[in-house]
């Protein structure tokens, strides 16, 4: 389902401009193909001072090298981040202003082969951590025994996030490969397919290119058959 969605070649990502003061983390992950000759590129609204966080990896590279080009670019459409023929990669940048930015994956370097690539995106404010603390403190009570609430509270959930980090890296490590071995079982079955084709038309043949040779033999005002006495003769 996962391949199925990310095969959209015209998706958006834009979620709106982040408001000032916002504590909220946007995270993107997507499996794409990537087409033989062709660029796929995607847009991202970020404000200025946002830590841009962006992480590929080339799963499948069809018949060739698992590589691919990436750019990165502002919303005046500078270059930032220019990758050549890398197989995975990770970008950390703080954006300067505030616009949409464009992440393009160039597969052109590549004529007939196409290109798996697994990527996330996360888009988190420069203060995030100060925010949340501010966020958390406003929502709680002031009194004598907030401190040490907090304190425990704040262990807790540092504990949990820890854990779903560690969850969801085990869980995307396994859509990945699963993509990955989907991708190969696909193409042996199609190499099968066509082996097996190409074996039975030579059968075919071969068979009846035997039948030909045994009535023209036995056929005595055929050619084949004074052929092959000329050619007894001689030998």
């Amino acid at each position: 389902m996962i391949l199925q969605i990310a095969c959209c070649m015209s998706l958006l990502l834009v979620m709106g401009l982040p408001q000032g003061g916002r504590a909220e983390v946007s995270r993107q992950r997507l499996t794409i193909f990537a087409e033989a000759g062709r660029m796929e590129c995607y847009h991202q609204a970020v404000a200025a001072t946002e830590n841009i966080i962006l992480e590929y990896q080339v799963i499948h590279g069809g018949q060739g090298e698992a590589h691919i080009n990436f750019n990165l670019m502002d919303p005046q459409r500078r270059l930032l981040v220019t990758d050549h023929k890398q197989g995975k990669a990770k970008h950390k940048l703080v954006s300067n202003e505030t616009g949409i930015y464009k992440l393009c994956f160039d597969n052109t370097i590549s004529s007939f082969n196409q290109k798996i690539v697994v990527f996330n995106l996360e888009i988190v404010a420069a203060n995030h951590e100060e925010l949340e603390r501010q966020l958390l403190i406003k929502d709680m009570n002031t009194d004598y025994h907030f401190e040490r609430t907090y304190t425990h509270l704040d262990d807790y959930l540092n504990k949990i996030s820890v854990n779903i980090m560690r969850s969801r890296q085990s869980q995307d490590y396994i859509r990945t490969h699963e993509a990955k071995d989907r991708k190969l079982a696909e193409s042996n079955f199609t190499l099968v397919n066509n082996w097996s084709c190409a074996q039975f038309i030579a059968m075919i043949i071969v068979g009846m290119l035997q039948v030909f040779m045994l009535r023209s033999i036995f056929n005595t005002d055929g050619r084949f058959y004074k052929f092959w006495k000329k050619f007894q003769l001689i030998y």
